[in-house]
């Protein structure tokens, strides 16, 4: 089971998900909610699969341009909430 195939379930689940921030290529993840649909998903899950099967992920994947920013006033700031994401 943890090698099977990633399912058409887990694709959908991964719509609406994700920030505004673009990653090195430049594509946010609400750029990709926003594309049609059924050819996104499509797409999505035969790269997803591609790269299950193969054990190959890109490192640029694996990278977000992000800028993190406290939140004033917070009491503790060990905890995600007390920051922004910019």
């Amino acid at each position: 089971m943890i090698n099977a195939d990633i399912s058409d379930f887990e694709v959908n689940c991964t719509f609406g998900k994700g920030s505004d921030t673009p990653g090195l290529d430049g594509i946010s993840a609400k750029l990709i909610d926003n594309a049609h649909r059924d050819q996104m998903h499509r797409c999505l899950k035969f790269l997803r699969n591609t790269a299950w099967c193969k054990g190959h992920f890109a490192n640029d994947w694996k990278k977000e341009n992000r800028v993190v920013s406290a939140k004033p006033g917070k009491d503790c700031y060990n905890d995600c909430c007390a920051y922004r994401f910019l």
